[in-house]
């Protein structure tokens, strides 16, 4: 009776752990189901993030009201906002930081319509970098001149002509006169100040002479010129003149030589150190000819001035840049109808900026070798070298000393 008594308790403990161990079984089966009520609802609220993202990522097109064809490509560099790839303006093709070293040209002007975007009527240009490679839209207020703002696009080396004064003196083309008006601030002395990362004084004049241009004669010959500054200010001076003394008067060759001569002794007697460079005169196209080898008005062909003032800047050893022997050729026969804006003589605004890169690159290139400064980078570099090997020089004498 008693035994019987004990193995009911006992099968009774052991139905009892069995329903526990069943229960416990069971709540453990029941978490996955939990997971993955969990899980799906992460899936649920990602899609539902990308159909957000999605969705942002559609902007309505802008359309164009009017558009015009700009006169002449003048140039610029994005100040801040964005290059929009087309004229729908809703999609970038890269922020101002992206293309800080590019120079855009404007080719139309257009008023477009952003109301589809939550805006109105703005102005517009379509732009196009100077190497033709890449294109966009940029809203006018982003636009900025070259000569102004942070544009840093100096060359290699132009550290040489780190807080050193440049004065560019010559005729219209210096000035920046197209043909038709001066463009303020867009000539080749605007574009050496970039290139070269330095102040430039442009003191171009136009209709301005080499020689005595009798009554032609304007404040901005030569002669006057030089008088009018003192060269102590100045570390680099650029001479180009010539092309209107071919086509206008009659001084003879050796009255052009003489007059380079007298000026370039007297810049030389203000500043012993002074840096000059001659810049020689580039082809003209007087009634659609090429002429370099067209007798002019001072009986002369323009390759004969050349080579005058070549043989005067030779006695001087001031190195000159002779366009003739340029191997990329700024103006030919058949690229002078675009490169010259009025198709003759003076330069569009793309051609003064290839003018000054060209001539930025050969003062560079031409720069004194005796006045070149070591950097500081440079300095500290051998420093650190003579430390070194002073440091090994040490360690080799301590071992010796060991050894011995």
């Amino acid at each position: 009776m008693i035994k019987t008594k004990y193995m009911t308790v006992a099968m009774a403990v052991l139905l009892g752990m069995s329903m526990t161990i069943t229960t416990r079984a069971a709540s453990k089966a029941t978490v996955p189901s939990k997971t993955t009520t969990t899980a799906t609802s992460r899936q649920s609220s990602s899609s539902t993030k990308a159909s957000s993202s999605s969705i942002k990522k559609t902007i309505p097109a802008a359309s164009i009201v009017s558009s015009t064809t700009v006169d002449e490509e003048l140039p610029y560099h994005i100040e801040k906002g964005y290059v929009y790839t087309s004229s729908k303006l809703n999609k970038q093709a890269g922020s101002a930081k992206d293309f800080s070293k590019v120079t855009w040209y404007t080719e139309k002007k257009a008023v477009i319509d952003r109301s589809a975007q939550g805006g109105g009527n703005s102005v517009w240009y379509y732009v196009k970098s100077g190497s033709g490679a890449q294109t966009g839209w940029i809203w006018q207020g982003n636009l900025e001149p070259i000569s102004e703002g942070t544009f840093n696009i100096a060359m290699k080396n132009s550290d040489y002509f780190k807080g050193q004064k440049i004065i560019s003196m010559g005729d219209s083309i210096t000035k920046g006169y197209d043909g038709y008006e001066t463009l303020d601030n867009m000539g080749y002395p605007t574009w050496l100040s970039r290139y070269l990362n330095t102040s430039v004084l442009n003191a171009g004049y136009n209709g301005a002479f080499l020689c005595d241009g009798g009554e032609q004669e304007t404040d901005g010959d030569l002669t006057p010129t030089v008088n009018a500054h003192n060269f102590k200010n100045y570390d680099v001076a650029t001479i180009a003149y010539g092309t209107n003394d071919y086509g206008h008067v009659s001084n003879s060759l050796a009255d052009i030589q003489d007059t380079l001569k007298q000026n370039i002794q007297k810049m030389k007697s203000e500043n012993k150190k002074l840096i000059i460079y001659g810049i020689l005169p580039i082809t003209r196209y007087d009634g659609n000819t090429n002429s370099d080898d067209v007798i002019g008005k001072g009986n002369f062909t323009m390759n004969e001035l050349r080579d005058a003032e070549a043989e005067v800047y030779q006695q001087f050893d001031i190195p000159y840049l002779d366009w003739r022997k340029d191997t990329k050729q700024l103006i030919t026969d058949s690229n002078h109808t675009y490169r010259l804006f009025d198709e003759r003589l003076h330069p569009s605004a793309k051609t003064y900026q290839l003018m000054g890169r060209e001539i930025a690159q050969f003062m560079i290139n031409n720069y004194p070798k005796d006045r070149i400064k070591t950097t500081k980078k440079t300095s500290q570099t051998a420093t650190k070298k003579t430390t070194a090997t002073a440091s090994s020089t040490k360690k080799a004498s301590t071992t010796h000393t060991t050894v011995k």
